[in-house]
């Protein structure tokens, strides 16, 4: 409704004036981009298009984004965050993404799971996430984030992460580097996480890529007390609906490293408010 009133007021500003210098009818190129851009900058689309890969775009001001997330399979000390690698069974999460102002959002996320012993345990996330680029260079985006979570091993902690998106053509990159710390004796002094992904737009709403997701892996340099590093890869499609405020993402992956290989699947839903 918003996004609406906005075009409608751009083309009566624009009729209004042509209308006083006795022009033709019509619009010239820059009438049209200046509706354009003001219909753009209330624009609500999800695209939020990846399974692991953290989202560089954040919602406009007084937007939402509520989303589910379901993984399967594993084995590894799973945080609640987009970029874990599975819980020894099922983890459920839910949670949602406010804009607050300009480029700048409060996420939450509460996760249902197995710790490490098999008992079901619930963790959550909690933190702040700020677009630095202006939404002019729609192309690029880097977001820095961070904020508080507690694990379902039940360990408290922080966390801070920088993510980063690039639009060339069909083609979407992603890539992200995540960082926390548990306040918990025998734990790392700090856990790393790296993500990675690329699609390509195979169809008008539908993209098709691969994920990649390194966990702990200060462990590749220094001695670590969680097993080592730990590697995901794995295949995903995503498709945008009504206008991309639903957004469904779902793909199998194969997790390598700490001794262990084994297969997973993961399942995202998306949807502005």
């Amino acid at each position: 409704m918003r996004t609406r009133a906005v075009a409608v007021v751009a083309l009566c500003a624009v009729a209004a004036a042509g209308a006083r210098a006795e022009e033709p009818a019509g619009l010239d190129d820059a009438a049209l981009e200046a509706i354009v851009s003001a219909v753009e900058s209330t624009a609500t689309a999800v695209d939020r298009s990846w399974l692991y890969n953290d989202p560089a775009r954040a919602p406009a001001p007084g937007h939402a984004v509520g989303f589910m997330r379901g993984t399967y399979g594993g084995g590894s000390p799973t945080r609640p965050l987009a970029g874990n690698l599975a819980t020894a069974g099922a983890l459920f999460e839910i949670g949602g993404e406010v804009g607050l102002a300009d480029g700048l959002s409060l996420v939450a996320i509460g996760a249902q799971g197995d710790n490490g012993a098999g008992s079901g345990q619930t963790g959550a996330m909690l933190g702040l996430r700020w677009s630095l680029l202006p939404r002019t260079l729609r192309k690029t985006q880097l977001v820095l984030s961070g904020g508080v979570l507690r694990e379902l091993q039940g360990s408290a902690g922080a966390w801070a992460r920088a993510s980063f998106g690039h639009d060339e053509g069909r083609a979407r990159f992603a890539a992200s580097l995540h960082g926390e710390r548990l306040f918990a004796t025998g734990r790392d002094k700090i856990d790393l996480i790296v993500t990675a992904g690329a699609t390509f737009r195979v169809l008008e709403t539908v993209r098709a890529g691969v994920e990649y997701v390194g966990q702990d892996l200060e462990g590749t340099f220094d001695q670590e007390a969680e097993g080592g590093p730990r590697h995901l890869i794995g295949p995903m499609v995503s498709a945008a609906l009504f206008g991309q405020r639903l957004s469904a993402t779902a793909g199998p992956a194969l997790a390598m490293g700490a001794g262990q290989t084994h297969a997973l699947g993961r399942v995202a839903l998306n949807y502005q408010f």
